[in-house]
């Protein structure tokens, strides 16, 4: 059987991570009068390439995914979903967490705005911050969530056919592989519950999310 390519999904998991910090060390930099600035025309040719470059791995590795389904390669498909998962995970949370901020802060400022006037100055510049920003946000994270999708639909699929899970429960698992933060859950369900697979994970992403918890807390008392 075709082994995971670990090669390719080191290279995408650099790229798509080196592409977020070009652009973030360029947004830094806007406004800096000290500093050189690079031709907006430049910057989107430099986007372009990247995301070519990028889109090029991801559907290349996709094709592996799938092609996995006919050698029922359920260990290359549970490989794949969870190295890629774990990859888009920090994209798909800042997603989330920005999101969630500019929901926060238009459900604050608006009622408050009624009552204080000059609020509605800022309202205008948080709308067009979303307009901006949570498009870009947004792309970053469909595209680093591609391969894991597609890796889950297969593990869906190979499940379905060896009669480990009805048609009810596929559908209702691919609703949840939709769903930020629970498609990560459930997929390591799957793993563990159908496959016997994904405990080590299971594991680590337990201790990610105490550390996480744990760090928040300290951040916040300090």
């Amino acid at each position: 059987m075709k082994r995971f390519s670990w090669g390719l999904s080191i290279f995408y998991l650099v790229f798509l991570y080196g592409w977020i910090g070009f652009d973030v060390f360029l947004f830094s930099r806007m406004g800096d009068e000290s500093r050189v600035h690079i031709p907006v025309l430049i910057i989107v040719l430099i986007n372009i390439l990247f995301f070519t470059v990028l889109m090029i791995a991801v559907i290349t590795q996709s094709i592996s995914i799938i092609s996995a389904i006919r050698n029922k390669n359920i260990n290359y498909c549970i490989n794949s979903y969870l190295f890629y998962k774990y990859a888009a995970a920090p994209v798909i949370l800042t997603a989330v967490v920005i999101s969630l901020y500019i929901m926060l802060g238009v459900i604050i400022i608006t009622p408050i705005s009624l009552l204080v006037p000059q609020l509605l100055v800022i309202l205008p510049f948080l709308l067009g911050f979303a307009f901006i920003m949570l498009p870009i946000v947004w792309t970053f994270a469909i595209i680093a969530d591609i391969p894991s999708f597609i890796a889950a639909v297969c593990i869906l699929v190979l499940t379905k056919s060896e009669n480990k899970i009805s048609l009810g429960k596929c559908i209702l698992h691919f609703i949840l592989q939709i769903i930020p933060i629970v498609d990560l859950i459930d997929g390591l369900y799957i793993s563990i519950k159908y496959w016997k697979r994904g405990k080590v994970a299971a594991v680590v992403t337990a201790f990610c999310v105490i550390v996480g918890i744990a760090a928040y807390f300290i951040i916040q008392a300090l």
